[in-house]
């Protein structure tokens, strides 16, 4: 009795399966799904001093067709290096956004990166604003009148601020290298920016 249940419950489940895919009628209902592209509100620029002389060639601000991505080259050395105003990301629409900076892949402390007890920082400054140096001589000098800070030796992390309609930020960076430490060839950190409306 039991088999033949069993036998009947595989055969109606085959049916049922058999009348599904050999059915003789198939509705579509047209659904239109459009794109608009946009300009981009938020873009990137060269900061005040984007091509100035750094410490070997200059301080270089690549910037993609549509201001849409960067590539920053700087050559710190030992103690602390510090770039001001070397990108700007700018609001040209008329109402505000979100912005967030988030490292996607830090720079290596240790092995193949940066010297153990180095740091690199991304400072944020609202346009124009002041900038002061405390903690100097050592390696906690810190700038300070920053709205965001970003460790660019970290994974994960970000600094998310408002960028009002009209608006921009100054981005800046120190690097700290301990003296007697091996200097690498380079070292780099990729970071996204990620932008919404306010």
């Amino acid at each position: 009795m039991e088999y033949i249940r069993k036998t009947m419950l595989v055969a109606l489940a085959l049916t049922i399966v058999i009348s599904i895919a050999f059915s003789s009628v198939f509705v579509y209902y047209p659904i239109t799904a459009q794109l608009n592209p946009a300009s981009p509100p938020i873009i990137l620029g060269s900061g005040s001093n984007a091509g100035k002389p750094d410490l070997s060639g200059s301080i270089t601000v690549n910037l993609g067709a549509n201001k849409t991505s960067a590539t920053i080259t700087i050559h710190p050395t030992y103690q602390a290096s510090y770039y001001e105003n070397i990108t700007i990301i700018k609001n040209t629409d008329s109402k505000a956004y979100n912005v967030t900076l988030k490292v996607n892949t830090p720079i290596t402390i240790g092995t193949g990166g940066l010297p153990s007890g180095s740091k690199a920082k991304l400072y944020i400054y609202q346009g124009g604003a002041t900038r002061s140096l405390s903690g100097w001589p050592s390696s906690s000098l810190e700038p300070t009148g920053s709205i965001k800070v970003l460790d660019l030796t970290q994974t994960n992390l970000d600094a998310t601020f408002t960028l009002n309609a009209g608006s921009f930020v100054e981005v800046d960076i120190l690097v700290y290298i301990p003296e007697g430490s091996t200097l690498p060839s380079s070292a780099t950190a990729d970071i996204y920016l990620v932008y919404t409306p306010a």
